[in-house]
């Protein structure tokens, strides 16, 4: 089937909780049509398209809950999932914490879904990754990448009284392009946005083979704390775990975050503020969270100052502080978190940035990075396409790739300056829009092999 409407999304909701036969019940229904377009060694060898319909529906009774889901809509298995649902509610514990699902609120739905990301066609896409490899092709390197758009609708009604939809698009593509052998080097480059607005195919082509050529015969680094330049994507990497482990009510409250015991002092660098803003000029995603409460702008980190954690129902009836409008979609482990972060930019270029630096590393991004200390957000992971020596204010020798260790925290109280300029990246648990950093001391603990 099609993807839904918003009317029909936000009806199917509607329709779904009245089948529900609990104390109280919410239901969640996601539609989207997603297509992809993969390519390697300068070619097209993958078109796939997916249309989906899924809802999710939460049963009350008491202060137990519980979650089924379905993704095959006729009025049998509709029924079906309703009742899975209110049985796993019965055989739940009981949670003398939880007050019940949240009043409805109002809630404004901006147009956020692209008639050009709707219409990314086939076509249109492979034309997209003629022009990006086509660099690769010219400077004889091999490009691999993806282009990808998206048009999602999410509707959540309740019980209570809450019944809203909103329709949002996106847009992604990314290129590898590497040089053969092991004196060949690797350049990254991607796009992530709500349409083509901001996709410049030729541009995105162009600075992954310019750093693939330029990062050919990498030399070796000592192992030590170095002045790093992070570019945007890998900065975003950092805010994305921050996200993931620091920002949620739940993480502060069971004091497993670094903000635990800490709100109202300094923690960072005083040119770090950190919010998380759905309403932002250059957001693109929903305006409400998974149980249709409205999101509000969420100041995170202040000037360094700790200032506080995202909320949602639960953890705001039960800390005391106001619902942000943070839930995830029931049920989760997470608790709130936070979706839209964004990293206040600041007056510098990249170029100025690196002019200041005698000795140190720049970073294109990271990769497979993982929490080693989810308290003090300690990542280890490794720099990879596009690592270089910076010398004298100047980017020089191209880098084997780094191994690190190193604390987020204690890294983003060293921010030395701030780029102007920021980017947009999907990360693992939502959106980043994120600066270029210079930071005094990041931990390189070996080069890859």
């Amino acid at each position: 089937m099609s993807k839904l409407t918003e009317d029909q999304a936000r009806e199917l909701a509607a329709h779904v909780v009245a089948l529900t036969q609990a104390d109280q019940a919410e239901a969640v229904v996601f539609s989207h049509d997603s297509s992809l377009t993969r390519f390697a060694a300068n070619r097209i060898h993958q078109n796939v398209a997916e249309t989906d319909t899924r809802v999710s529906v939460r049963a009350v009774t008491g202060t137990r809950t519980g979650v089924a889901s379905t993704n095959i809509l006729d009025g049998e298995t509709l029924s079906e999932c309703c009742a899975a649902a209110v049985a796993a509610a019965s055989s739940a514990p009981k949670d003398p914490k939880f007050s019940g699902l949240p009043s409805p609120e109002p809630v404004e739905t901006p147009r956020r879904a692209s008639e050009t990301a709707e219409s990314f066609t086939p076509e249109r896409r492979a034309e997209t990754v003629r022009a990006i490899v086509s660099h690769s092709t010219s400077d004889s390197l091999s490009a691999a990448g993806s282009v990808a758009s998206e048009l999602q609708v999410v509707a959540v009604a309740n019980s209570l009284g809450t019944g809203v939809a909103m329709a949002v698009s996106s847009l992604r593509a990314t290129v590898l392009s590497m040089g053969d052998g092991d004196h060949g080097g690797a350049g990254w480059a991607s796009y992530f946005g709500a349409d083509q607005t901001g996709l410049d195919p030729d541009s995105l082509g162009d600075r992954a083979a310019a750093l693939a050529l330029r990062s050919r015969d990498p030399v070796d680094m000592e192992p030590g704390k170095y002045s790093v330049v992070l570019a945007p994507e890998a900065v975003a990497e950092i805010l994305s775990f921050l996200g993931y482990l620091g920002f949620s009510a739940r993480a502060v409250d069971e004091g497993r975050s670094f903000m635990s015991d800490r709100l109202g002092e300094s923690i960072m660098s005083e040119a770090i503020t950190i919010v998380d803003d759905a309403w932002a000029p250059e957001s693109f995603g929903l305006t409400f969270d998974f149980e249709g409460c409205p999101k509000k702008r969420a100041p995170l980190i202040e000037n360094g100052v700790a200032i506080g954690p995202v909320t949602d129902s639960y953890w705001a009836g039960r800390s005391g502080r106001k619902n942000t409008g943070h839930a995830l979609p029931a049920p989760n482990h997470l608790g709130p978190v936070p979706l839209d972060l964004q990293i206040k930019p600041g007056r510098e270029s990249m170029d100025s940035l690196v002019a200041t630096v005698e000795r140190g590393v720049y970073v294109t991004r990271f990769h497979y990075v993982n929490a080693e200390d989810p308290v003090t957000v300690t990542l280890t992971g490794m720099t990879r396409d596009g690592t270089f020596l910076i010398e004298d204010g100047a980017v020089t020798k191209p880098l084997k790739n780094q191994r690190f260790t190193q604390s987020a925290v204690i890294a983003l109280n060293e921010v030395l300056g701030v780029t102007l300029e920021r980017e947009f990246f999907e990360t693992m648990i939502g959106t980043a829009l994120a600066p270029g950093l210079l930071i005094q001391s990041w931990d390189f603990t070996g080069q890859t092999t």
